[in-house]
């Protein structure tokens, strides 16, 4: 990068935040590594504005165009250049006219995107193509009379004549867009426009809300590129786009034109630095109503008839059972030091990465089978011969069988487990859980899969469906039997009703009924009851909360659930008729504002008239007002020439900031981007998105500082339709999975997280566990938290640095053993019970101390246990590195978690007091001199794996175990005596059990 040597010295006035110091030192870094485009993500009010202009007036110091997506951010950022000074007055340096560029040019992107319109050229491509349809449409027969219906429309019908030309000119320009020709369809203004700016030598183009150039604005900007002199381009914005709903070639061109992220402000930071408000995450759980609680139900049936289908089929070998070798007895031998094979712990059924490592991962990945169907020699094309009386595949639970025994996947056979389940590690796991659950023992050879959850516990959905896919894909679709495919076919068919499409190539999801149902079920509206009257009550008349919904109304409904959801289900019109037609609610005074509607309640009305009068006056636009009286509303209506959404958004943001309604009803489409009312400090979120970019857009409402209430803090609500006991009936809480899983938040033990657990450490990215249980007793907490804004707010640490560096902790919840009961540490003095957060701590201190001295930690670290909602401990190494944290908590997992045949094991005793005849007659001072105490093993642990690499590394933690633990010496478990003792503690119920969860935290 070379600086313009005539670029005056422009210096910044003020001192950059840390956030926006960060953005600096990697805009540097880039540009001193000849970098030219730098991408940067930054929430809003993080000061994108301030960091632009930084970086124009003092690193790169070059002429610069700004291009935002409308008027009022253009003006903002020439307004903010006075923060900088120079002995040229830097207002001089700056424009925001198209004819008259200077050092730092602020436009719209319409100003030098805008597309010509009805020339010659484009109005005859675009007649053309209008010509073709009608032809294809078959509407005419040839070009002559497709003029003449064209011509006649154009007498007749001038509007509708007049919309099809401009869509048809629109479809021109996009395809001429695709092929890279954007530039030349310019308007001639535009032209002019991009002719002045490379005069001015123009060589930075800082491209503001840059999410907005996946389309027409891209495919300008990445051709316009060429009229410019080598110009460095950096994109700003809050809510980077992802390629959902996209044209591929946009969102590449996208890709290709801004670079990769370089640096992404998260949310925390800003907080922290005190330019956000802080906030937190909550959300209310609700159960379908009767009638939808049926629908979701059907879907069980449904899956459970695909199933017999599958498994009860007809086959060659149906009759027969599918033989195994019998397992050898182990000959007891002397302790060799051998690698155990690892068996996979199931966190996430369904999508558990391969666990496997070896110095040549592909060194076993033979293939030793011949394809399963017939090929051409000439052609690599599978031919497939339907034969009706050809051999039929096994029926399901045989075909599991037979692939896990043999290894086989899809046409290939590989040499060990270990090469299988890496190839495809989901349908490894699924097959593996779907035997278990049905307790069908699997084939020697094939380890088990150790599930922390019980096995009536795991969703089905997630288990079945590789299983389903992988029968068809790589059985039924290939076997030369008729009857085969077509049941292939009934599977297909049957699981694109449980929202499932399985093509060539895999299975993705798709639109289904149930999840509809759950999303926008009845029960969603009704939970505004409770959630708003515990704001209510905790902020009286400071509550400012925004309802947002997808729509007005739930227009699009699908047959299949049309007699469940009315046109107004999970619509903006639904929620704002539960807060009217309550008495509570209808305190807040609400006000529905969408693009076509506004309501307001009776009891408002008349002021609302008043106020609303009175600003269109003082805002100078003429709209007269008319009411039409409604059950608990009013229907509002506007006339005049000014009277349009942008204007009364404007007008009725105003009376909610001041307070004269403290309740907004309003879709994500006005509600959403470039909306700001920085009194929310309540947003309910009802709607469905799930993309990053639109999550972050509309979470970006609430946090917004208001200076009238310094110590203010948002309260951001999801509400999530479950019912766990049915197959789909987490279809939206997979949706509030999606939607979090890039949202950091700050838990209750005052560390910042991302995901769902931030919001409560029982919701995880599997399942809520143990929710359909405890439900009442999840929302009950977050109903208490609404009033913790304080302490909420010191949970933040507002001031202090957010170093934004990941540690990883290990968060559980140990079920306790009725073989613990009235025990106590097997220690003198040790008057006190374990309870969990003292258990886990000393356990961690026995593997932190080992590894210190093993040299696997450079120093002796704090091992932090924390205690969170609903019996959950956290614990994690203080100021460790990342590594090292990553280390102690897989290490702690093992020690904790179930016996998954660890190479040792070691026991824990508790002391246990018997009181004697003697004891009880004297009293509890002299007495308890005369009991009786035993010590006896309640559970037994594993080595964990890094701690079991020889018998001095086990010593050394055997050492500190009875130090910090209990007493007790290490056993090898693998065979002999120490397999025998392990299996003998699996059947006793000795093997500790919980909930166990790996994270990454921040701070």
């Amino acid at each position: 990068m070379t600086p313009d040597i005539s670029f005056p010295s422009i210096r910044f006035r003020g001192q950059l935040r840390p956030s926006q110091l960060q953005v600096r030192d990697v805009a540097a870094q880039q540009l001193a590594q000849g970098e030219r485009q730098l991408h940067i993500v930054a929430p809003p009010g993080s000061g994108k504005t301030v960091v632009g202009l930084y970086l124009w007036a003092e690193l790169i110091k070059r002429p610069a165009l700004v291009l935002s997506p409308n008027s009022a951010i253009q003006s903002q950022w020439a307004a903010r250049t006075d923060l900088f000074e120079s002995n040229v007055p830097v207002s001089m340096m700056v424009s925001t006219d198209a004819k008259e560029p200077k050092l730092l040019t602020s436009l719209t992107y319409q100003a030098v995107t805008l597309p010509r319109r009805g020339d010659d050229g484009l109005d005859h491509a675009a007649m053309s193509l209008w010509e073709d349809r009608l032809i294809e449409k078959g509407q005419a027969q040839d070009p002559a009379e497709a003029k003449v219906w064209i011509r006649d429309l154009k007498r007749h019908n001038r509007d509708y004549y007049d919309q099809r030309l401009s869509a048809y000119r629109k479809q021109v320009r996009d395809e001429a867009g695709l092929a890279g020709e954007s530039f030349e369809m310019l308007h001639q203004s535009c032209l002019q426009t991009w002719k002045r700016l490379r005069e001015a030598d123009v060589g930075l183009l800082i491209l503001d809300e840059c999410h907005h150039l996946v389309g027409h604005w891209g495919r300008v900007l990445s051709d316009a590129m060429e009229s410019l002199d080598d110009a460095i381009v950096i994109g700003l914005t809050a809510t980077p786009p992802d390629g959902d709903g996209k044209i591929p070639a946009d969102f590449e061109r996208y890709t290709q034109f801004l670079g990769p992220i370089d640096h992404d402000v998260p949310v925390p930071a800003v907080v922290r630095d005190g330019f956000l408000a802080p906030y937190q995450d909550l959300a209310y759980f609700v159960r379908p109503s009767e009638a939808e609680l049926r629908f979701v139900a059907q879907a069980d049936d449904h899956l459970q008839e695909i199933l017999e289908l599958v498994c009860n089929k007809p086959s060659d070998e149906s009759s027969e059972e599918t033989k195994f070798p019998s397992e050898t007895t182990a000959v007891s031998q002397p302790e060799p030091e051998v690698e155990e094979q690892d068996v996979p712990l199931l966190h996430h059924v369904g999508g558990t990465e391969a666990v496997f490592q070896e110095e040549d991962p592909f060194a076993d990945l033979i293939p030793v089978s011949v394809p399963l169907v017939k090929t051409e020699p000439e052609s690599k094309t599978e031919v497939v011969e339907t034969v009706d009386e050809a051999p039929r595949v096994k029926a399901l639970v045989p075909w599991l069988l037979q692939t896990l025994e043999t290894r086989r996947h899809a046409t290939s056979t590989f040499k060990t487990w270990s090469s299988f389940h890496r190839r495809d590690p989901e349908f490894a796991d699924a097959a593996r859980v779907f035997l278990q659950i049905r307790k069908i023992d699997l084939p020697p050879e094939v380890p088990p899969v150790v599930i922390e959850v019980p096995l009536d516990e795991v969703p089905q959905i997630p288990v079945v469906i590789p299983v389903l896919d992988r029968y068809v894909r790589h059985a039924l679709r290939r076997s030369a039997n008729a009857e085969d495919r077509a049941l292939s076919e009934k599977v297909i068919s049957g699981l694109r009703m449980l929202g499932v499409q399985i093509t060539e190539t895999g299975c993705q999801a798709c639109a289904s009924p149930v999840g509809r149902v759950l999303a926008y079920s009845s029960e969603k509206a009704k939970a505004l009851l409770p959630i708003l009257t515990a704001e209510m009550a905790a902020l009286g008349d400071t509550i400012r909360a925004v309802v947002v919904t997808d729509f007005e109304k739930t227009s699009a409904t699908i047959s299949e659930v049309e007699h469940l959801l009315s046109s107004e289900a999970g619509g903006a019109i639904a929620a704002f008729r539960v807060l009217v037609s309550d008495p509570k609610l209808d305190e807040l005074d609400p006000v529905l504002v969408t693009g076509s509607s506004v309501l307001v309640d009776d009891d408002l009305a008349q002021r609302f008239e008043a106020a609303a009068k009175e600003w269109l006056s003082n805002a100078g636009y003429e709209a007269t007002l008319t009411f039409e009286e409604e059950v608990g509303f009013h229907v509002v209506s506007g006339s005049g020439r000014d009277w349009c959404p942008r204007v009364y958004v404007e007008m009725i943001t105003e009376l909610f900031q001041r307070g004269l309604t403290k309740c907004l009803v309003g879709t994500r489409g006005l509600l959403g981007e470039g909306w700001d009312a920085n009194k929310i400090n309540v947003l309910v979120d009802l709607t469905t998105v799930t993309t990053s970019m639109t999550v972050r857009q509309l979470r970006g409402r609430s946090f917004r500082l208001d200076p009238v209430v310094p110590e203010k803090l948002a309260n951001n609500w999801d509400v999530v339709c479950i019912a766990p006991e049915f197959s789909k009936g987490l279809d939206d809480y997979a949706r509030f999975i999606k939607k979090h899983q890039n949202i950091f938040g700050v838990t209750d033990d005052a560390m910042i997280e991302k995901g769902v657990g931030h919001v409560h450490p029982a919701l995880t990215e599997l399942r809520p566990e143990l929710l359909e249980g405890s439900v009442r007793e999840l929302n009950r907490d977050m109903l208490d938290r609404v009033a913790l804004r304080q302490e909420t707010r010191d949970l933040w640490k507002i001031g202090t640095p957010y170093q934004g560096e990941p540690s990883h902790t290990l968060e559980m919840r140990v079920n306790e053993s009725p073989r613990e009961e009235g025990g106590f540490p097997p220690f003198s003095g040790a008057n006190e019970p374990w309870s969990s957060d003292s258990l886990v701590q000393a356990i961690g201190e026995a593997i932190a101390r080992t590894m210190v001295e093993l040299k696997l930690l450079k120093s002796p670290p704090e091992v932090v246990a924390r205690t969170r909602a609903g019996g959950y401990v956290r614990v994690m190494l203080e100021d460790a590195t990342s590594e090292d944290s990553r280390m102690f908590v897989t290490a702690l997992h093992e020690a904790l978690g179930p016996l998954n045949r660890p190479r040792y094991i070691i026991p824990r005793k508790l002391k246990f007091v018997r009181t004697t005849w003697l004891s009880r007659m004297l009293p509890h001072m002299l007495g308890q001199y005369l009991e009786k105490s035993e010590d006896r093993t309640v559970m037994v642990h594993a080595v964990p794996n890094v701690l079991a690499k020889n018998k001095e590394t086990v010593e050394v933690y055997e050492q500190y175990w009875n130090e910090f633990v209990s007493p007790g010496f290490p056993v090898f478990a693998l065979r002999g005596e120490g397999e025998s003792l392990m299996r003998d503690a699996l059947k006793k119920g000795m093997s500790p059990e919980g909930d166990f969860h790996e994270k990454e935290i921040f701070r």
